[in-house]
């Protein structure tokens, strides 16, 4: 038998950060799409090895339209991400992620030298090969794909962890 103390704790486990039905906080879901479908295009997937889409790069992006460091590109992106879905509408496709892969490379192409192309694309790779704590890279998806393990490396200074053993060793002696 469910009780509703039990249910009202299951609940209130669920992360509830502002982030929308999709998952995000600051991208609406035809945003989402047209960056995923864009990022999967920037860096793809293949049978070995996976991209942008795996890495969660779209995830790295939402929490960077979020933080004033990216501020002065957030409007520059939501209307380069406007137009690519303008653009495919305009092919009768009912947003750029509804697209073939070849179509989405030729909308890109269109789009290439503007400054939503140059700030969509570094996005996309900083997401994919950040820290995951960052919201990309997810499971080490864009340190796969340079081949980079990620072990921790730290290492204590020599002696200073036994230095009062040693000096206590030499007052005993």
């Amino acid at each position: 038998m469910l009780e509703v103390p039990w249910l009202a704790a299951v609940a209130s486990c669920r992360r509830d950060d502002g982030k929308n039905a999709d998952g995000f906080a600051a991208l609406t879901p035809a945003e989402a799409r047209a960056m995923q479908a864009f990022a999967a295009q920037i860096i793809p997937s293949d049978k070995a090895l996976p991209g942008a889409d795996e890495a969660g790069a779209v995830h790295f992006i939402d929490r960077a339209f979020g933080k004033p460091f990216f501020a002065d590109i957030v409007p520059v992106v939501r209307a380069g991400l406007a137009d690519l879905d303008a653009r495919a509408r305009a092919l009768g496709e009912r947003d750029f992620a509804s697209l073939s892969a070849g179509r989405q490379v030729a909308i890109m192409r269109q789009v290439e030298r503007t400054p939503f192309f140059l700030a969509a694309r570094m996005l996309v790779v900083v997401g994919t090969f950040a820290d995951s704590a960052y919201g990309g890279n997810k499971r080490g998806a864009g340190w796969t794909i340079v081949g980079f393990e990620h072990e921790p490396t730290y290492a204590s200074p020599f002696g200073w962890y036994d230095a009062h053993e040693e000096a206590d060793a030499k007052s005993d002696a």
